[in-house]
């Protein structure tokens, strides 16, 4: 069922989280990321909290203001804010729902990565690279700052803007399937850069790394429109959990 929302919604404390959620979760990331490779964490953190904000403020933004005329946004982190009844039962229900569906589909990539490992170029890193804590760190950051980028942001004004065009008022769920995929492939072209940075862009590589990515982004999608911002950052920690934090643990 797709969550309630509100038109008239106060936006500047769920703006204010956000966008302190994932820069603070990004920001983890990348300094345990620094510190383990022995450098200095403390000259990249303001410098990268001013960029992240940059990307993440208009995205949540963006999101909030236009999510209750398509039915998106977070209408239950505002619901949950505002202390409605019921608000944590219902995110309960999501979050297990959600939960439940990313471990199946991070199980499915981890068993297709494997069978096409004879495949993969030599420097692709080996699932866990990271070791469990960086594993765990870079699946937390993935999971709320990816689904505030791509679903909240991204995907909102693609749907906001599809509807004004075609008169829609409330989306068609043909085209809303159309711009779940469409964001989910600009979700796996944006993996494309990590990849090039492990010198390991080869055709092959770069057509499983978009069509994977685009196969759980359209899992996220899903879980944005039918039950909220929150069940889809529960499913992509729980599919990354599988992917990347527990294979941590066999290094």
């Amino acid at each position: 069922m797709k969550p309630d929302f509100r038109t008239s919604a106060p936006i500047l404390l769920p703006l204010a989280i956000l966008w302190g959620l994932t820069v603070v979760t990004q920001l983890a990331g990348l300094a345990y990321g620094v510190a383990q490779a022995g450098h200095d964490v403390a000259p990249v953190l303001l410098p990268s909290a001013l960029v992240l904000s940059l990307v993440t403020l208009p995205m949540v933004w963006l999101g909030l203001s236009l999510g209750p005329q398509t039915g998106l946004g977070a209408p239950r982190l505002i619901d949950l804010l505002d202390k409605v009844p019921g608000t944590g039962s219902r995110l309960l229900k999501s979050a297990r729902l959600a939960g439940m569906l990313g471990l199946l589909i991070g199980a499915g990539m981890v068993a297709l990565k494997l069978a096409l490992l004879p495949y993969s170029p030599p420097d692709m890193p080996e699932l866990g690279f990271r070791g469990p804590v960086g594993s765990l760190l870079v699946s937390i950051a993935a999971a709320v700052g990816e689904e505030v980028w791509f679903r909240l942001g991204l995907m909102t004004l693609l749907v906001w803007s599809v509807s004004r065009l075609l008169g829609q008022t409330e989306p068609h769920p043909v085209m809303m399937w159309l711009i779940i995929v469409l964001t989910a492939v600009a979700f796996g072209m944006a993996h494309l850069p990590q990849l090039a940075s492990f010198d390991a862009a080869t055709p092959f590589s770069i057509w499983a790394t978009v069509l994977g990515n685009c196969a759980v982004g359209s899992l996220y999608g899903w879980c944005y429109w039918r039950h909220g911002l929150l069940a889809a950052m529960v499913a992509h920690f729980s599919a990354d959990f599988v992917i990347h934090v527990l294979p941590a643990f066999s290094h």
